[in-house]
């Protein structure tokens, strides 16, 4: 008999949701690397092969537990069909392909509800044997995306933004509820990333990151001191209200940077003072100016032609 897992977790994988920036088949040669570029939050489904990389933290079946339940296993280096693994972009990943293998890779924003997830959760977050632990979901991620190469298209080509939303917000929902279910997440890890007070806080600060926000403005929205807010920041979220703030204002550059935006209109609308300052924080947070950033993006050159194209 399985064991349901705790209300804390419903509520959190209740309040997820997810923008789909790109899904695609990624067909991968024995002996090629596939990388992972640091900044993207992405998820990653092993369809068949295997993929050989830096070691992870991660969930595997131990035979020797009762009921096949899931034990913690060691930093494992090899992922074979069926891992899913989820980045969030704290780094940059690199794998080899140990087969002819090929990825389902989804790359994804998540809404300002989930968005402490990013502090909460291992990088990368991996099951080893994902499609045993829920073998529909791993169904509908195996007919997921585009073929690179042109091939026939799978369910969700088309323009079919909804389905792919949803079919990505599955997956990344079951993978969650997988890995916490398995005993992999800290204790109470489910109840700190819910917590009622900071919610509104939260929202308020994705809503309009370019507001000039004082603690006390923030400790007003969450009823609380500005010592608590403080607190609560540090403890769910591992920085400062202002730290969290500019980490707000810095993905959001990058997605408007990606869509064509110049820096002059995202500084003046994230609240800096001149081009320069916004520059100064753009650089500070990912290692290059935003105008280098805007050119070693793969996504940009479309979205900015795109985005002109529609002007």
């Amino acid at each position: 008999m399985s064991s349901s897992p705790p209300a804390p977790l419903d509520g959190l994988l209740e309040t997820v949701d997810v923008t789909v920036t790109q899904t695609r088949r990624a067909g991968v040669s024995r002996g090629r690397r596939f990388s992972l570029p640091g900044g993207s939050l992405t998820l990653v489904y092993v369809a068949d092969g295997a993929l050989h990389g830096e070691p992870a933290v991660a969930c595997e079946p131990d035979p020797l537990w009762p009921g096949g339940l899931i034990a913690p296993a060691a930093a494992p280096d090899t992922f074979p069909a069926g891992a899913a693994l989820l980045t969030l972009g704290r780094m940059p990943l690199t794998f080899e392909a140990l087969h002819d293998t090929t990825l389902v890779v989804v790359d994804l924003e998540l809404n300002e509800a989930a968005s402490r997830l990013r502090q909460l959760l291992p990088d990368p977050l991996t099951m080893l044997d994902f499609s045993r632990i829920d073998p529909a979901v791993s169904a509908l991620a195996s007919n997921m995306g585009v073929h690179t190469d042109g091939a026939t298209p799978t369910v969700d080509a088309g323009g079919a933004a909804l389905v792919c939303r949803l079919m990505a917000r599955t997956l990344l929902l079951s993978l969650l509820r997988a890995w916490v279910s398995a005993g992999c997440a800290p204790s109470g890890w489910a109840a700190r990333a819910v917590d009622p007070h900071l919610d509104p806080i939260i929202s308020a600060i994705h809503s309009d990151p370019g507001r000039d926000w004082s603690v006390d403005a923030l400790a007003s929205l969450g009823t609380m001191s500005r010592s608590a807010v403080s607190r609560r920041f540090r403890e769910l979220l591992g920085a400062s209200p202002g730290q969290y703030i500019t980490v707000v204002r810095m993905e959001d550059a990058k997605r408007r940077l990606t869509q064509g935006a110049s820096v002059t209109q995202i500084s003046r609308e994230l609240g800096y003072a001149s081009d320069e300052g916004f520059s100064r924080a753009f650089r500070r947070h990912t290692g290059l100016p935003p105008s280098r950033w805007r050119a070693a993006d793969p996504q940009a050159d479309g979205a900015a032609v795109r985005a002109r194209s529609a002007a």
